[in-house]
C-alpha cells in the first residue's frame, strides 16, 4: 500500500443528489438549500448519481467559476466512491515517483503529445534524452474507474472512441521501441480488480487486448481518500489477452 497526503480536497460538504442538469452539472440539496454544482466527470455515473443519494462537495468557488462546489464523491453500499476524473492526473503529477514501476524514471512531463494523441504523462530516465515529445522513453495514459459490478471495476461506463485511439497509439509507441503504460485508478471501494467493460464498449475491450499482447504494461490502483491521506492499493488488471 502507498500512502500520500490528501492535498486534493478540503473538508467536504454533505449534500443529497437531486438531478443531473447536463454532462457537467447537477442540482443537489445542502443544509443551505438547493445548489447547482459542477460534475468533474463526463461518464454516465448512473449507479452513483441518482435522486436521494448522499454525495460530498468540495468548495472550489474561485474567480471565474459559475458554481461554488464540485461534486467529488457519492455514497455506495461499500463506502464512498470518488467520481472526480481529475484525481488520477493530480496523483500522477505530484506522486508518480512513488508508483512502481514509474520510480525507475527520473523526470516526468504532463500532457505531452505523441503521434496524434496527447498522453497524460511522458517519462524519461536520467541522462538519456533531451526534453521533448518525440524523445521521451515512456508514455502513460491514466483512466478513472467508477463503475463496479460484482467487485469488478469496469472501464469505460460509456463508449469511448478517444480511449480506444489512445490504446492503439500506445501500440505504435511500443512498435517504435518506446515503453507504454496504462494506469487505472479504481475510485470505488467495492472493487478489487479492473477490466474492460466489453458489454458497453466492445471496441475498447478489443483494443485493450491488442495493447496487452503488444507488451503495453497495465496497472491498477484502488484509490481511498480520507480527510488527511489517500491510500493507493494495487489491484489486478484483467486485460483479456
Amino acid at each position: 500500500m502507498i500512502i500520500i497526503p490528501n492535498t486534493f480536497y478540503s473538508r467536504l460538504v454533505p449534500a443529497v443528489f437531486h438531478r443531473r442538469l447536463h454532462r457537467f452539472g447537477a442540482e443537489v440539496e445542502t443544509e443551505e438549500g438547493r445548489e447547482v454544482v459542477h460534475i468533474p466527470n463526463s461518464g454516465r455515473l448512473s449507479e452513483l448519481l441518482f435522486p436521494g443519494n448522499r454525495v460530498g462537495l468540495n468548495y472550489e468557488g474561485h474567480s471565474g467559476r459559475k458554481t461554488r462546489y464540485t461534486l467529488v464523491q457519492a455514497q455506495t453500499e461499500a463506502g464512498w466512491a470518488f467520481i472526480d476524473a481529475r484525481l488520477p492526473n493530480w496523483i500522477l503529477a505530484r506522486h508518480w515517483p512513488q508508483l512502481p514501476p514509474l520510480n525507475l524514471y527520473h523526470q516526468a512531463y504532463p500532457e505531452k503529445t505523441w503521434g496524434n494523441s496527447r498522453f497524460d504523462l511522458a517519462l524519461q530516465k536520467k541522462g538519456t534524452l533531451k526534453t521533448g515529445e518525440k524523445l521521451a522513453t515512456a508514455w502513460l495514459e491514466a483512466k478513472c474507474v467508477t463503475l463496479v459490478r460484482e467487485r469488478r471495476g469496469l472501464f469505460p461506463d460509456a463508449p469511448t472512441e478517444r480511449g480506444r485511439k489512445h490504446l492503439l497509439e500506445l501500440v505504435r509507441v511500443k512498435e517504435e521501441g518506446g515503453q507504454a503504460f496504462v494506469f487505472f485508478f479504481l475510485q470505488h471501494p467495492g472493487g478489487d480488480r479492473v477490466q474492460a467493460n466489453a458489454e458497453t464498449d466492445p471496441q475498447f475491450a478489443a483494443a485493450m487486448a491488442t495493447a496487452a499482447k503488444s507488451g503495453i504494461s497495465f496497472y491498477a490502483y484502488r484509490v481511498e481518500p480520507s480527510a488527511e491521506q489517500v491510500r493507493l492499493s494495487e489491484v489486478p488488471v484483467l486485460t483479456g489477452d
